[in-house]
């Protein structure tokens, strides 16, 4: 069986490459597919596995995705060949294989076509005799060599145990990464440890920018609590502070509006922009509020002076 199931992989995947005028029959069409859907599904099955790593999850997630795109390109070309032999091979023209271009009714007419028997190739008496005999026993000795390899190819089986066995090792795999993602998103909103909190930290050039940057937003809505207005206003940019003039307009402006306790203060991005000798660093904190009122962004940046904050927007919804 093993024998058997290499041999066809190898036929068709290195040996018939870019091959489109030959012919597969069902069976080894779908042992190919499903072979490829295995090989897919373990990929990211280990990809999921390794992401479980501490700290690994960026490596695992862009290295497994750099093998399956590798994978993909490799097996472009020989994929489509495999399917145009495959319509070939039901008497159907290899060019329908444009239907994958058509979202769900082409790829359901293309599954079609694609699960139908062999059609055996007919004798054809309306030519020469010469050439009629000729095709003739090419078409016998097609005939008896498709007969021959289905009653060699894989059972039906055992191809949908490989398919079914594809599905759910991909499925365990995807469900092992959007896991660890949701873990690696809440542990960099919090400022835990995490590789997406170490990869932030590596970008701002410092361990404790992030930690420092959510210091002023809290210091800020600490002293708004208080209505210690000069020590909120301390912690304003000069862009900021520039945008309202003086301290008198900032205050009024302030001052009519609610300021409820924060409840939590969550990392939502990092960035850097360098202009000539200068390097300018970015970070944004969505704040919650108690009493129900709308979460607020605050921007921050740091040009090599503290952080200070640049502005507070609403938080637009995904």
């Amino acid at each position: 069986m093993k024998q058997r199931v290499y041999e066809i992989l190898y036929r068709e995947l290195v040996e018939n490459y870019a091959n489109s005028k030959g012919r597969t029959n069902t069976a080894d069409f779908w042992l190919t597919i499903s072979a490829i859907s295995f090989i897919y599904g373990l990929i990211t099955c280990i990809t999921g596995l390794v992401s479980y790593i501490p700290y690994g999850y960026l490596y695992a997630v862009s290295f497994g995705g750099g093998i399956l795109i590798v994978l993909s390109i490799l097996l472009c070309l020989p994929t489509i060949m495999l399917m145009a032999r495959r319509l070939r091979d039901s008497n159907n023209d290899p060019m329908l294989i444009i239907l994958l271009l058509v979202p769900i009714l082409g790829w359901l007419a293309l599954l079609y076509l694609l699960c139908k028997r062999t059609s055996p190739i007919h004798a054809q008496p309306d030519i020469s005799n010469v050439d009629a005999n000729t095709y003739n026993n090419e078409a016998n000795v097609y005939n008896n060599d498709v007969n021959t390899l289905q009653k060699q190819s894989v059972s039906g089986v055992f191809i949908l145990g490989l398919l079914v066995l594809g599905w759910l090792v991909n499925s365990a795999g995807s469900a092992m990464i959007n896991h660890n993602f949701m873990v690696e998103e809440f542990a960099y909103s919090n400022l835990e440890p995490s590789a997406l909190t170490k990869k932030a930290n590596r970008l701002l050039e410092s361990e404790t920018a992030t930690t420092e940057a959510r210091s002023v937003v809290s210091a800020y809505y600490e002293n708004l609590g208080k209505e210690d207005y000069h020590g909120a206003y301390r912690q304003l940019s000069v862009r900021e502070m520039e945008r309202y003039g003086t301290f008198e307009l900032w205050q009024q402006a302030v001052a009519k509006a609610q300021h409820p306790k924060v409840e939590t203060i969550q990392l939502d991005y990092v960035s850097q922009d360098k202009e000539d000798d200068y390097t300018f660093n970015y970070t944004g904190f969505k704040v919650t509020f108690e009493k129900g009122q709308e979460p607020v962004l605050v921007r921050l940046y740091n040009a090599g002076k503290g952080w200070g904050i640049i502005s507070i927007e609403d938080v637009e919804e995904d």
